[in-house]
């Protein structure tokens, strides 16, 4: 109710406006910067609905569907040659050739051009993601509808806990760390995701923006029951946990100045963030979960 159904909501709004952007552009006269505005706040949206993904993006395997990192250019242009014309037609489009990061390489790395195919194909990648973005919203809706029962509650919040962890790690290494590592090993720039549309400190803020906001409790104190979401600091200080709860606050303050100075032309802050985001995650390990009562373990949004 006051996370995951207004996160989707907020995607499901936007992603509308990308297809009827691109709809503009494709019928001319040429309007990129529009299309560009409108994929860039798409891209915000689903980044704060998927920094911790859990149930239906889950379940429906959303990330890979509409956001396969990384996007793999061969393939899409192959796929464009193939001429698509119809969402059926998309359905024997690869992932790794669609999605958000393909209409952002059409967007700035190759732009499309007003009447063409490729044009044509950026618009249905584009009424992918919004049935993909609908599709979720109801989905979260139903839930927010229908609170669980006490058992099918401890479990969630057990997925909750791991998932926040396993988006902590998607951030920390496959976001920041692991491009840097590949890029000393080839003595290159590294290749960030949201790189062609220099967006990726806005993604990086995005993802960590709704990180902080379900882990740390706000200075005015937990909200009232049913006023807004428990962060996990007030699980641990409802448990009695305070000095660990404090201790938690310290590493997610620490983790936010990191992220706050992070500029991906600048590797030191990159490396500097990296480790602050490692800090918040060896706490969790090792001591945050066990508090919880919750047993970590892998998923599919594990970083490592």
């Amino acid at each position: 109710r006051h996370h995951t159904a207004l996160r989707a909501s907020e995607f499901a709004a936007n992603a509308p406006r990308l297809v009827q952007s691109l709809q503009a552009h494709c019928r001319g006269p040429a309007a990129l910067e529009p299309a560009r505005a409108a994929w860039t706040q798409t891209m915000l949206t689903w980044e704060a609905l998927t920094a911790v993904p859990v149930g239906p993006l889950v379940e429906r395997r959303s990330l890979r569907a509409i956001d396969f990192q990384p996007l793999r250019p061969d393939l899409l242009r192959r796929m464009l040659a193939r001429e698509p014309r119809t969402l059926q037609d998309m359905v024997r489009v690869g992932t790794p050739a669609k999605g958000l990061p393909a209409i952002e390489h059409l967007l700035w790395v190759a732009p499309v051009e007003p009447g063409t195919p490729a044009c044509g194909y950026a618009v249905l990648a584009a009424q992918e993601v919004q049935r993909e973005a609908e599709a979720l919203r109801s989905a979260f809706t139903a839930l927010a509808d229908a609170p669980p029962e006490q058992e099918a509650a401890v479990a969630a919040f057990v997925e909750f806990v791991n998932q926040w962890l396993g988006g902590l790690e998607r951030l920390r290494w496959a976001g920041l760390e692991k491009p840097m590592r590949e890029a000393q090993t080839r003595g290159a720039t590294p290749e960030f995701a949201r790189g062609p549309s220099a967006r990726t400190g806005a993604a990086w803020a995005a993802q960590w923006a709704t990180l902080h906001r379900l882990a740390r409790q706000p200075d005015t104190g937990a909200p009232a029951i049913g006023a807004g979401p428990v962060s996990i600091e007030s699980y641990l200080r409802g448990r009695g946990h305070i000095a660990i709860a404090d201790r938690w606050r310290a590493a997610l303050d620490a983790a936010d100045r990191a992220l706050q100075a992070v500029d991906p032309v600048r590797p030191a802050s990159v490396e500097a963030a990296a480790s602050a985001l490692k800090g918040v995650t060896t706490l969790m390990q090792a001591e945050v979960a066990g508090r919880l009562e919750v047993n970590l373990g892998f998923s599919s949004a594990d970083g490592d």
